[in-house]
């Protein structure tokens, strides 16, 4: 899921004994053979060992500006919240967890979290269960699929996205603030609308908001990269394309930090320092 325009991701000659020993080429076929089944089960045991691997794993951004991280043991839902995984099923798309001694909201009780995706391939899921009294009653919980918008117990499935590698608060250096997310990139009192990102090539493409003082409604392009010293730069490449598809044909140079920027510098951005 790194780009969001999803992307998935014995020679044997035949020698004289061949012409002159029947036998020999029965024992070759037949080795042959054993080495196909060898394969076979190699094939399966890898299918098990996917098996027992949560599908979801990642860090990812969500649509409420949050961040979700699941690891193989727990789930931290970026608000202060631990939940201790304790069972799942990616066929049945499901995981039941212990929430945290810690946690605000019901500790020490269990919670059911259940995932599926949109038509487009988007991520969605819902915490279906929060204060179950045991792992048994917290399985008992289900959300409706079908209805993204209110089958989460009457609210609607929150979508998650695999987080950017530029994320975060920053100021450029011009003194311009900047959130960014897997959804959205604000600058200011501009709002870009994400609908597609690369982390391998470093862009992400925007619908400019409809209140946006610059270019309502069109689209923008934005690419960042990193200096030698490991500083971010980034570069809006395009503001004003009338379609997504133009947006993505927009190009800055990354090798030139001084004019590679449509014939202007790349901005660098900064994380603020807390007052």
């Amino acid at each position: 899921m790194n780009t969001l325009i999803f992307t998935l991701f014995a020679c044997g000659e035949k020698t004289e004994d061949t012409a002159v020993n029947d036998t020999a080429v029965e024992e070759t076929d037949t080795a042959v053979e054993d080495t196909d089944t060898e394969d076979t089960n190699t094939e399966e045991t890898d299918t098990s060992t996917e098996e027992f691997t949560l599908e979801i794993l990642g860090s990812y951004s969500d649509s409420w500006g949050g961040v979700q991280t699941i690891n193989a043991d727990t789930w931290a839902d970026g608000y202060g919240a631990l939940f201790h995984i304790s069972q799942f099923d990616n066929e049945a798309n499901f995981l039941i967890a212990q929430n945290d001694a810690t946690n605000e909201y019901s500790p020490e009780l269990w919670s059911k979290f259940q995932w599926t995706t949109d038509d487009n391939g988007g991520l969605f899921y819902c915490q279906s269960m929060f204060d179950a009294a045991s792992e048994e009653d917290a399985m008992g919980a289900n959300a409706d699929a079908n209805d993204l918008a209110s089958g989460c117990s009457g609210f609607g499935w929150t979508e998650i996205r695999i987080q950017m590698d530029l994320t975060g608060d920053f100021v450029d250096s011009w003194g311009t603030p900047h959130n960014i997310s897997a959804f959205t990139w604000l600058m200011d009192t501009s709002v870009f609308h994400i609908g597609a990102y690369s982390n391998e090539e470093d862009w992400a493409v925007a619908q400019n908001d409809a209140a946006n003082d610059y270019n309502p409604e069109l689209y923008s392009k934005f690419e960042w990269t990193n200096n030698a010293d490991g500083a971010w730069f980034y570069c809006q490449s395009a503001y004003d394309a009338a379609t997504m598809e133009d947006a993505m044909a927009a190009s800055a140079d990354n090798t030139d930090l001084e004019t590679g920027c449509g014939g202007f510098g790349w901005s660098e951005l900064t994380v603020p320092v807390a007052e």
